[in-house]
This record gives C-alpha cells, structure tokens and sequence, in this order.
C-alpha cells in the first residue's frame, strides 16, 4: 500500500520541483508574453499617434480662436448698423433703414454660423486632446511592458538560481504590476476615446446647423 501511495506522490513531486526550478507558471502570469519587436512596433505607432494627434489639436484651437476673432468683428459691425438704423429712422429715410435692417439680420446670421463653427473646432480640439492623452498612457504602458519582456528574456535564457534568481523573480513581478495597472489605466477611457474624425458626431453638428439656418 505505502509503495501504491510513493507511486501516484512521485509525479506531483516532480512537477513541483519544476517549477520550482523553473521560476515561472504561466498560471500565474499577470501579463501575457510579447516579444519586443512587437511592443516596440506599437511603441512607434503610439508616438506617431500621440504626435498626430496634438498637431490636430493645434490646427483645430487655431480655427476656432479665427472663429472667435470674425465673431467679435461681426458684433462690432452689428453695433455699427444699429446706430446708422437710429439715424435713419429719425431722418424718416425708410428705404435705407430697411437695407441697414436686412444687413443686421445677415451679419446675425453669420454670427450663428461662426458660433456653431466655434463650438465644432472646440469639439475636435477636445476630441485630439483626448487623443494625445489616450496615446501617452499607451506609450507608458508599452514601455513598461518592453521592460518586463526584456527581463523575462534574459530570465529565460539564463536561468539564475539561489538568491538572485529569486531577487530577479521579485523584479519580473513588479514590472508585471506596474505593466498591468498601466495597461488598466489605458482601457478604462477606451469608450470616451475611440471616436472617429469624421464620424456621427460631425453629422450631428451639420444638422443643427441647418436648423438654426432655418
């Protein structure tokens, strides 16, 4: 009975022991592998995104502060026709108060459409600012992760033993936290973010365009 029992204890043993050796379970990995060219693919593009991104946002902040700029001449010119309307009326020059009223309606007009071309550009300024976040976190949370592929490269090609192997084993698994947290960090605004340039959003602000036109 005792050898029935030694028997079947063996294998386990020996898996423990392996793993042991080992210094690594792949159950126990926080963060899955990835080799570095891959990460430092990503990497590239994350950059590249990132500096994309904030180049729009200028261009954008740019455009609206032009809006901006032709609104408050607009105001100025409207304050203008109302003050040459008073004159007309009191003069009792019906015709050119009737003209100075319609150039007030079509500068009012025009004040509507730069407002709302305002608030347009102040979205996408938002959006690409969003954008530029959105690719620096990802940048952080690649670097990290090169790191720690970095590390469990070199752990498996030369395995260590006693108390380096086990101080090395502390350093894989606090780069995989920090990797983790920086990859949780990075999908937690993932539906805020991933928004098309051109998507439904910019269809929304041309229909109510066209209805204050109306």
């Amino acid at each position: 009975m005792l050898f029935i029992l030694a028997f079947w204890a063996a294998p386990s043993a020996l898996i423990a022991q392996s793993k042991a050796a080992s210094g690594f379970d792949s159950f126990l990995l926080l963060v899955s592998p990835r080799d570095t060219v891959s990460i430092k693919k990503s990497l590239r593009a994350a950059g590249e995104s990132g500096t994309l991104a904030e180049n729009r946002r200028q261009q954008a902040e740019t455009m609206r502060l032009g809006a901006r700029a032709r609104i408050e001449a607009k105001k100025v010119e409207i304050s203008r026709i109302k003050e040459r309307v008073a004159v007309a009326k009191k003069e009792n020059r019906e015709a050119d108060r009737a003209g100075l009223e319609a150039e007030r309606k079509a500068a009012e007009r025009e004040i509507d459409l730069l407002e709302v071309r305002e608030e347009l550009r102040q979205a996408e300024t938002d959006l690409e600012t969003k954008r530029a976040e959105l690719a620096g976190v990802t940048h952080k949370a690649l670097q990290l992760e090169l790191q720690l592929a970095t590390r469990r490269a070199g752990r498996s090609r030369a395995p260590v033993g006693g108390a380096g192997g086990a101080s090395l084993d502390r350093v894989i698994g606090e780069l995989e936290k920090q990797t983790l947290e920086a990859q949780r960090v990075q999908a937690r605004p993932a539906r805020t973010w991933r928004v098309g340039r051109y998507g439904s959003s910019t269809g929304g602000w041309t229909c109510w365009m066209r209805s204050r036109e109306s």
